[in-house]
């Protein structure tokens, strides 16, 4: 975990990295992925509402993009996490031809059975999708542009996660998203032609709700903004240049005498910063010891409010432990 400083009174402001944990939780025996794509084949439909006005071979070209695309964004997201082994990862084609948009599971043993033939642990199978794009036309009365042209994709998305050695569900998730992309000019034709291709669109459409699924199971690093205290008394201030030279440790013990003062605010403020500066080497416990005496010492908001982000951390770590090595989570 690192920690950048800007310094500022009677506070200076730091951002730290903090570990957030995956959605879900996938058992640690899964390592090996298959996938399947089990989506019905849009031209084959009986009524599909997303096909209409496109021909047979443009609704191929789409559903071939679609499919590529939403795979490529769920292995490059997954790609980014320890807890997979994605070497040629298999995609199994188990395309339908009736028009039921969202399927029944897969059956224990039809799972079972891909997942044996491709030696994995696990079946991430994209169920289906429904996808529809629109154009919206408004004139406007007041403006220099008179017209505003948008065009809108929205749809769904179903993933299951099928656990090839228990034979149970790990997941069920349905993604509901919408991109859209708006042009003004004064002519209708150069807003029309400065959209994007339905192709393109679809492209970065389907990439986008790949990816997000696949941060559904991959923990992420985010950055979380900090502060800590400078001023107080004069052995405040001296700690705060201690930190600002990089030497938190001598810092600490210094806030550790200061915690002992008889001014409540100032021993508050010293017990604070002592339990940011556990909170920075991820040891959570002792920050909310310290941050509890500070509470304790002197009922600031802050405070009450930084207890509550701590004991959240202690849930997430706790949840991370069950999802990557422990080595992985510093």
């Amino acid at each position: 975990m690192c920690a950048v400083a800007f310094s500022c009174k009677p506070v200076s402001q730091i951002t730290i990295e903090i570990l957030e944990p995956a959605e879900v939780t996938i058992p640690s025996y899964i390592q090996a992925v298959s996938f399947a794509n089990r989506s019905y084949i849009p031209w084959l439909a009986k009524d599909p509402s997303d096909t209409a006005r496109r021909s047979v071979k443009d609704l191929f070209v789409i559903d071939t993009l679609i499919s590529n695309k939403l795979f490529l964004g769920l292995i490059e997201a997954l790609s980014a996490s320890p807890l997979f082994d994605l070497n040629n990862p298999p995609i199994y084609q188990l395309r339908r031809s009736d028009s039921v948009r969202f399927p029944d599971l897969l059956t224990v043993d039809q799972a079972g059975v891909i997942c044996d033939t491709s030696q994995t642990d696990c079946l991430i199978s994209l169920e289906g999708y429904e996808l529809i794009d629109t154009v919206f036309y408004n004139y406007l009365f007041y403006s220099d542009d008179n017209y505003e042209v948008t065009y809108l994709l929205a749809g769904t998305v179903q993933w299951r996660i099928y656990d090839g050695i228990y034979g149970t569900v790990v997941d069920d998730f349905m993604i509901n998203d919408s991109i859209s992309w708006i042009m003004t000019c004064d002519i209708l034709k150069e807003c029309m032609d400065e959209l994007p291709e339905a192709a393109d669109a679809y492209r970065e459409y389907s990439y986008q709700l790949g990816f997000k699924f696949g941060q559904r199971l991959t923990p992420e690093w985010y950055t979380a903004r900090r502060f800590f205290y400078r001023t107080g008394n004069r052995e405040m201030i001296k700690a705060a240049k201690m930190v600002d030279e990089g030497n938190w440790n001598e810092a600490v013990n210094l806030w550790k005498s200061i915690s002992e003062s008889e001014k409540d605010i100032i021993a508050a403020r010293a017990s604070f910063n002592i339990a940011l500066h556990y909170e920075m080497e991820d040891r959570l416990i002792p920050a909310i010891d310290w941050a509890t005496k500070s509470y304790d010492r002197y009922k600031e908001d802050y405070t009450k409010q930084y207890l509550e982000i701590l004991e959240q951390r202690k849930l997430n770590k706790l949840k991370l432990q069950q999802q990557l090595p422990l080595e992985e989570i510093h």
